[in-house]
């Protein structure tokens, strides 16, 4: 998901810029904040004082549509709908949540409105958009003017969280979009003077040891024929059958390294104590970019795109996250939508999932919470979202039954049950079973085993946890299943993967 990211003035001075660029690191994970820790077996966040905790979180908690905002054409959620001013609907909002098991509130909650009211205590994760205001990784992380741009927005972004003591820690961006063929040909279009340009062409060369017929053998360069006229413009293009693909994952765990060192400096200067919990993938990673990660995060943070509509996903996802960055892993969204709703949501724009009824969704719900607790790496999960979007769609037109309370604030009972029915503590606690796999003898197929073949129908009927074939490798990028009939042997992948345009 995606929202609008707040913007901030840029006035730099050649002082302030040097002192951007060599302050050192002051006070992550401090002893006066929250910070993680790893106990028995799993890890928690552990408060100063108090006692280890699972975050579950809820992401979008705000008042919704301002008077004289509200488009009758496109009903949204609203305070007005109960409460006469948003400090009274900040007060029931959060005895519900807290009611309902919630422990933190998450990306874009209004914490301004949140933490005025006297039903506070909740733990705050603010996510920042610092490198989405100058297109970071896209643009140029080394240009200073960048650099200053970025500071300035973290600064105004942290202000109202500023000495909290309750925010945990803050992510820097939402779904960059890591794309490896993107950020390659976005870089090599920057001019020449291009800090970013000039240090992946530098790698690139040496790579292939400065010989241009060397590089030509993996890449098709475009308006350049030598390395002189390269450095001036001009893009390189993968060579069918070459290997630079290879190259061009170096550049990608370069551009990453930059990313995350840039902004581990500018939240230890401008949040001293609160943790660095990374920028939220969009579900999809490449290892380059974990293993820049790991070197400069507390935390891990993907969304959980519902991989199946009975709220399962894939071992491989989260697992091999946490096998790569040793690090602890934060959840910051799922969710599931329904075809029965009170807000009108059609759940049409996106490829969501989505069940039939309430019912259906709260039992998908409950599944996921109660994997994702015996995952002892997992320190937290967030729901997407606090209220269902408006009836026919927000602006980008994504028009989803997320919401725990439909747009009339009337909270969806089933939903609410499952969270309040959650107990993650126990079942962290609780004796670790050895999940089944296909070492134990492969399961039969279904009646139709290739029936459904739709996004979150396929394989949603075979045995996945009896079928599971474990991986050869600690870091696999799929899920391998199998299953049999007597005239045939079934074989499914579920993979992360992409494909570019460009």
């Amino acid at each position: 998901m995606s929202f609008p990211i707040r913007s901030s003035r840029l006035a730099a001075t050649a002082l302030a810029v040097a002192a951007i660029l060599v302050a050192p690191r002051l006070g992550i994970g401090a002893e006066s904040r929250a910070r993680f820790e790893e106990s028995d077996g799993s890890w928690w966040v552990k408060p100063p004082g108090g006692p280890p905790f699972f975050s579950l979180g809820i992401d979008v908690v705000d008042p919704g549509a301002d008077p004289g905002l509200e488009d009758p054409e496109n009903p949204s959620y609203t305070y007005r709908h109960r409460h006469p001013t948003p400090e009274a609907w900040a007060f029931e909002t959060q005895s519900r949540l807290r009611s309902w098991g919630f422990t933190t509130l998450g990306a874009w909650s209004d914490a301004d409105v949140l933490t005025r009211s006297t039903g506070g205590g909740f733990w705050l994760t603010p996510v920042l958009h610092i490198g989405a205001s100058v297109g970071a990784p896209w643009w140029d992380m080394w240009d200073v003017a960048n650099l200053h741009r970025m500071e300035e927005v973290a600064r105004a972004a942290i202000a109202p969280t500023r000495g909290n003591p309750r925010v945990i820690g803050y992510y820097s961006d939402n779904e960059l979009g890591w794309w490896n063929a993107t950020l390659w040909k976005m870089t090599f279009e920057q001019p020449a003077s291009s800090g970013q340009r000039r240090r992946i062409l530098g790698m690139v060369r040496e790579g292939y040891h400065g010989n241009w017929d060397e590089l030509c053998r993996d890449f098709e360069p475009e308006h350049a024929s030598s390395w002189k006229e390269l450095e001036r413009g001009g893009t390189l293009y993968l060579r069918s059958g070459g290997s630079g693909i290879r190259t061009m994952r170096r550049a990608l765990a370069l551009l990453a390294e930059r990313y995350y060192s840039v902004m581990q400096g500018i939240l230890g200067r401008q949040a001293p104590g609160a943790l660095y919990l990374g920028d939220r993938y969009q579900s999809f990673y490449y290892p380059e970019l974990v293993e820049a990660a790991a070197r400069h995060v507390d935390a891990i943070s993907s969304n959980l795109n519902a991989a199946w509509v009975d709220g399962t996903f894939p071992r491989f996802q989260l697992d091999t996250l946490h096998a790569i960055s040793r690090k602890p892993v934060l959840v910051t969204e799922f969710y599931l939508a329904a075809s029965e709703n009170r807000s009108g949501n059609r759940n049409t724009h996106g490829l969501y999932p989505v069940v039939a009824t309430q019912q259906d969704r709260a039992t998908a719900v409950a599944r996921t919470l109660g994997s994702l607790a015996r995952l002892p790496y997992v320190v937290g999960a967030d729901w997407f979202q606090y209220a269902d979007e408006p009836t026919h769609g927000r602006e980008d037109g994504e028009n989803f039954n997320f919401g725990l309370v439909d747009i009339h604030d009337t909270p969806y009972r089933e939903v609410v049950e499952a969270f309040q029915r959650f107990a993650p503590t126990a079942l962290r606690r609780g004796p670790r079973l050895p999940r089944p796999d296909a070492g134990g003898g492969i399961p039969p197929a279904p009646a139709e085993p290739l029936s459904g073949w739709t996004p979150g129908h396929a394989f949603l009927h075979w045995d996945r946890e009896r079928g599971f074939v474990p991986p050869g490798t600690g870091r696999p990028m799929a899920d391998l299943y199998v299953c049999w009939t007597r005239g045939a042997l079934f074989l499914g992948l579920y993979a992360l993967d992409s494909v570019e345009p460009a």
